[in-house]
Formats: structure tokens, sequence, C-alpha cells
């Protein structure tokens, strides 16, 4: 009798155990995207291109396996629909790696088209996400990846990016809350076509969910070091001394190494807001044609110089931020807990591009390499 019960208590427990087998998806049945490109279509409709791997294959015979599919719909999930009656497996975007969308779709607004991933369990959030010059369909088709799988090239190419400081560590999971939240903006890698492939170009600036604007590689350096975003590696080559602007010794090239940022909002007779951005910069001059560092009072004019820049710089990129209505420092999030009914008072879209932003950068150049 105890044996008898013993053996149906196993086996009550082993259905419990299996259970959660009945929603498995096997991976010889489907056919996994690594990309997705989103484009506006004609008449308004949404065009969405698809790189399709085969997963049957071996490792080495996946370099050669990917399949471009295009389908033109209303929503995403109509396109899904679409796409995996023309495929030979169950459409699956478990292992997506890259979404990227056209300009003109993303001026749009592109929630309405990112809805579907927020809402399937087997998305993967983790998927970068980035905005193209031109027609995504037209880059994802025509680029040469050498080896690499389509999916795999755009990854390691935004990757390299963020290592550099050039672009921020976005996906879909990190953009979502921020496109919903009415006091901060987002912004993600933007693609160039390039003249012979595609280039990252900077950065695409949100406002909502929109795209207002842009911001080019050397700027958004210093864009993600105001929102104190420093990565692993951040160099820029700045001009420091008037003249010919071919002639090599009139630049340097700075390695940032360490940063402190201070951001302070004041509220000034209820309506003035304005913005004080102070960074503190420790670098290493990486390249200097004209050498001399060891001397004190030519370090020190060096330094006055890429702080002016800099800080030029800095008011430049302040402007183009207000000009696209994109508060990328989250400037309403600060008015919304420090100033709760002066937020309640404003309305954000038409007086954000009022703010005032006052910048300050201030470099010291504290380490010139091996050379004495």
């Amino acid at each position: 009798m105890r044996r008898e019960l013993i053996l149906l208590l196993a086996c009550f427990m082993s259905g419990v155990v299996l259970a959660g087998c009945w929603d498995q998806q096997l991976l010889k049945d489907t056919r996994v995207v690594d990309l997705v490109g989103l484009d506006l279509g004609p008449e308004g409709k949404l065009q969405v291109t698809s790189s399709v791997i085969d997963v049957r294959g071996s490792q080495s015979q996946m370099k050669d396996l990917d399949e471009f599919h295009t389908a033109t719909g209303i929503t995403s999930r109509h396109l899904r629909d679409i796409l995996d009656r023309e495929i030979s497996g169950v459409y699956s975007s478990s292992k997506l790696r890259v979404i990227l969308i056209g300009e003109a779709l993303a001026r749009r607004g592109i929630y309405p088209y990112l809805d579907v991933y927020y809402r399937d369990p087997r998305s993967a959030l983790n998927a970068m996400i980035a905005i193209v010059e031109g027609s995504a369909h037209d880059i994802i088709t025509t680029t040469k990846t050498g080896t690499k799988l389509i999916g795999e090239h755009f990854n390691k190419l935004i990757q390299s990016t963020e290592h550099r400081t050039v672009v921020p560590a976005v996906n879909l999971q990190l953009i979502c809350p921020i496109m919903l939240d009415p006091g901060d903006d987002f912004a993600v890698p933007y693609i160039s076509k390039g003249k012979t492939k595609p280039t990252v170009y900077g950065v695409a600036l949100f406002k909502g969910d929109r795209m207002t604007g842009k911001l080019k590689s050397e700027d958004s350096i210093l864009y993600l070091m105001m929102d104190d975003k420093l990565a692993k590696i951040a160099s820029l080559t700045l001009q420091v001394q008037e003249g010919e602007s071919h002639d090599p010794n009139k630049y340097i090239a700075v390695d940032f190494q360490k940063l402190k940022r201070k951001l302070t909002v004041n509220v000034q007779d209820n309506r003035t807001i304005k913005v004080n951005l102070d960074l503190n910069i420790k670098a290493t001059a990486i390249e200097y044609a004209k050498d001399h560092l060891k001397d004190k009072r030519n370090l020190n004019r060096l330094d006055k110089k890429v702080s002016d820049e800099l800080t030029s710089r800095a008011k430049a990129i302040t402007a183009k931020m207000l000009q696209a209505n994109h508060d990328g420092f989250g400037i309403g999030r600060r008015l919304m807990a420090y100033y709760p009914d002066i937020w309640k008072r404003l309305q954000w879209n038409q007086d954000y591009p009022k703010v005032e932003f006052i910048p300050n950068v201030k470099v010291e150049i504290t380490n010139h390499g091996i050379m004495y």
C-alpha cells in the first residue's frame, strides 16, 4: 500500500513539473528572425523587411543563410501573419538582434509599430534599435557583410560605437518607459548610407515616440557626456590654434578618462527655467604634433583652449536639443520632483524650448602619453 502511494505521488509530481511544456517552441519548427526593418511604405502603409536564418544548418553553413522577406500592410502583427505564411516554418522574433527604422517612419511615430514586441512574451526585448537614413529595406538588402549574418553585422556595428561613447546603449526594453514619459526623452543610433557601406552617423533625437532631430558623431559624444554617460572610450580631435585647417600641428586629439557632471535646475519668478550644466573632465593627450606638453604654461593654455571649444560645442548642442524639442537630460522629470506645482501649470511641449541652458566644460589634460 505504501509503495502504491509513493508511485501515485511520483506520477502526480511529474505531471506538475512537466505541465509547463505545453507551449514549447522547437527550433526545428521555427525560422528565426535576427533583423527587422520598418519603413513607411506606399499609401502610408507599413513595410517590413525581415532577415530570416535557418537554425537547422551547422554553424559554418549559417553564414550564408540570410533570407530577406518583405511585406506591406497595416500593422506589425498583420505583417507578421503575412510573413508567417510566406516562410517555411514558424516566424519567430525570440532571437531578434536589431530593429532598423526608416527615418520617414521614425518622424511619424514608432510606438504603434513596436507595440507587438512589448506584448509578445517571447520577444527579445534586448534587441538594439536604430534609425536609418532613407529606407531600412534598401540598407538591409544591399549591405555586404562578408561572412557575417546581416543581424550580427549591424549588432556589432552599433555595439562598437556604444563602447566609444558615440551612441547610447539602448534597446527595446530601455526606451519603452522613456517613450511614454512626458518628462524625459531618449536618443538612439542613427545610421547613414555612407559612400560604400552603412556608417553610424551619430544619434537620432526623439520627442515622445517621434524623431525630431539628429546629432553627428562629434556632437553625440559630448551630448552623451553631458548626460553623464561616458562609456569605455571617448575621444575627439579638436583644433586648438588658428590658421590653416589642414595643418596637423593645429590639432590635438584627447581621450576623456574621467567625468564629473553636475546639473541643477532653477525656476525664477515661477516662469523662467534655467539649467546649469557643469562638466569637469580629466583627459589624456593621445596626439599632438607640436609636443612641448611638459611645459606647464603650454599645458594650461591647451586646457583652456579645449575647455572653451567644448563649452562652445555644448551650447550648440543644447540649442539643437531645444530646436528639436528633445528633453534628453530629463529636465521635465526634475521639475515634476522638485517643482510639482509649477509643473502642473506648464505645457511642456510649448515651454521646454524656452528653457535656458548654461553649459560650462572644464578639461584638464593630466596625461600626455609616454613622451617627455
